[in-house]
């Protein structure tokens, strides 16, 4: 979350900046997975049950696989306001119609076809701008603008706008004094959703690439790429010249002409991949040298001849918070190395699976990245032959309570690292007079300030200071709200759950479509990122626990995180109707006895 400038605002409409602060969170690309996109909106849920039923009918995967995805349709078709609106009067008739437990594969698809033949070009994307455009201008209920942003920027995006061309965009309208003078009020918003124009537009991209792609320029030819020496410039852009002098000798410019698209990033993506394709082939004759391009490119809108350089994009998969600084790295390195004790069979099964993760990293290819990663999973979570349940089903119960465990204080941390961003000083201060502060942790600190009563009057003074800051300030709200007792983090944590179990079902999915068809859909990239975060969670604890002497093996450290997350829950449910209080908050949120 971070602090951009509105001094060009003439008018702080809160809606307004909250809906933008929202947009530039979601799409920054270490932002914490909890507040990215949602993968999946009403509208996309419904090609999800198309696509799950055509995957039925093939024989690839059984009937029952359908439910979780028609519970997770229902329970977003109860939370959007859009379809709301678009269904009218006849909504909770049409819903009566979805049976996730009792379903007939052909009735159920006619009805969700129904549904969707009424959200589909376009129309629930018009829906959703309709209702932010109301809800903004009013300014007040910030958890209806998060839920319609999240989905109006999942449309964006499955709709062929590249993440980071919304982000730029969002930022150059809203927060840049250069691009736009200034931001009068609430309808500047029409003006911003007009950029996104759904009109395909042709680009040129130009590369620079190995002085082997010279060997096959005429066939580089037949899909409009050229392959040369020079390059004359679009444009004066200091950046543009320098790419211009930056060919080396033995590199040549491949330059891909006719390229359709949204936006630039968008063709680029695109030219990117036709010429993988063909390296590819070119690489089924030819193993010794992989024709590689380079990070950098220029890529021309040729109507306007507008050109915007840019460098290589951060791959999915690199896309984690939990990324360590070299020095830091190379010491948990020295530090798992020294003191991992597990089995010799648990060993070898974790060395497998940080190979895998490390193929995961290196690949340029969406497919095997996914793939991969979730080989290095299913290393960890071995085919349980005395158990009857479902594959899918014991990886679920293996792997969420790791992704349970410690989502609260993930979530914590974050706040506390967003309001020291925002302003370290003040935010101390305010921490120096919550009551025995000298025992607390900073985390423990933030912990207490949103969830405490006695810490009401100080969560006022809080949100005074942060009136220029509604993203943050509703953040400070939300949590309090969600976690200010027992009864209602035990509902957080049950949510959390259900929907963990919904997204790792839809990744499983999500590999076999890939094995079977070698399609892949289209919100992949996100995937990707949150399972490369589960993953990376799962072997951080095993590491933890086996340093820590309580486990030998990696079953041993699935036990040890199932009881640990059971024993918390029970707590919590044994404690409902209490509050929560300087005896117990820690214990409540944090895990701690």
């Amino acid at each position: 979350m971070r602090i951009l400038n509105t001094d060009h605002w003439e008018e702080q409409n809160d809606g307004l900046l909250f809906f933008a602060q929202l947009i530039d969170e979601m799409l920054f690309d270490y932002t914490l997975d909890s507040y990215k996109p949602l993968a999946l909106n009403s509208r996309l849920l419904c090609i999800e049950v198309f696509e799950t039923t055509e995957e039925i009918r093939n024989g690839y995967i059984p009937k029952k696989n359908l439910q979780s995805v028609l519970e997770e349709l229902v329970w977003s078709l109860n939370q959007d306001i859009a379809v709301k609106r678009i269904l009218g009067q006849k909504f909770k008739n049409y819903l009566n119609q979805i049976n996730p437990s009792n379903f007939k594969l052909n009735q159920t698809e006619n009805i969700v076809r129904f549904i969707y033949n009424l959200l589909n070009e376009r129309k629930y994307l018009e829906e959703i701008k309709k209702c932010l455009i109301e809800l903004i201008s009013e300014g007040k209920q910030k958890n209806k603008i998060k839920s319609l942003t999240n989905s109006f920027v999942s449309e964006l995006i499955n709709y062929g706008y590249n993440p980071n061309h919304i982000y730029y965009q969002n930022i150059n309208f809203f927060f840049n004094v250069d691009k736009r003078e200034k931001i009068l009020c609430h309808e500047d918003l029409n003006d911003f959703f007009k950029i996104f124009d759904f009109e395909k537009k042709s680009f040129t991209v130009v590369f620079i690439g190995g002085i082997i792609f010279r060997h096959f320029r005429d066939t580089l030819n037949s899909f409009d790429i050229v392959v040369t020496k020079t390059y004359k410039c679009f444009s004066k852009l200091k950046d543009d010249l320098a790419f211009e002098r930056s060919r080396k000798n033995d590199q040549s410019f491949v330059i891909c002409s006719n390229v359709y698209g949204f936006d630039h990033h968008s063709a680029k993506e695109k030219a990117e991949s036709l010429i993988g394709q063909i390296t590819s082939i070119f690489n089924f004759y030819h193993h010794k040298e992989k024709p590689e391009i380079m990070d950098k490119c220029v890529v021309q809108r040729n109507d306007d001849n507008y050109v915007v350089i840019i460098e290589k994009a951060t791959k999915a998969v690199l896309k984690t918070k939990t990324d360590e600084s070299p020095s830091d790295a190379a010491k948990s390195v020295e530090l798992a190395l020294s003191q991992l004790k597990l089995s010799s069979e648990s060993t070898y099964r974790f060395s497998r699976s940080i190979d895998l993760h490390g193929a995961a990293l290196t690949s340029n290819a969406i497919e095997n990245q996914l793939l991969d990663f979730w080989a290095a999973l299913e290393t960890l979570l071995p085919k349980d032959s005395e158990s009857n349940k479902d594959r899918i089903v014991q990886i679920c119960d293996g792997l969420v309570p790791f992704l349970q465990i410690n989502y609260l204080s993930k979530i914590i941390n974050e706040l506390y690292l967003d309001l020291i961003q925002w302003n370290k000083t003040k935010i101390n201060q305010i921490f120096n007079k919550i009551n025995n502060h000298e025992s607390y942790t900073d985390l423990e600190k933030t912990a207490a300030l949103i969830s405490l009563d006695s810490c009401k009057e100080l969560r006022m003074e809080l949100y005074a200071l942060l009136g220029g800051f509604p993203l943050l300030k509703n953040r400070v709200y939300s949590l309090h709200e969600t976690l200010s007792s027992p009864k209602s983090i035990k509902k957080v944590l049950d949510s959390h759950m259900v929907k963990i179990n919904w997204h790792i079902r839809r990744i499983y999915r999500t590999r076999g479509l890939i094995i079977h068809s070698g399609k892949y859909p289209t919100y992949t990239a996100i995937l990707i990122e949150n399972l490369h975060n589960y993953l990376d969670l799962f072997l951080k604890r095993i590491i933890d626990l086996s340093i820590q002497g309580m486990i030998k093996s990696i079953e041993q450290g699935v036990f040890e995180t199932q009881t640990a997350l059971s024993f918390q829950l029970g707590l919590l449910e044994s404690h409902e109707n209490e509050e929560l209080n300087e005896s117990n908050f820690k214990e409540a949120l944090l895990g701690e006895i």
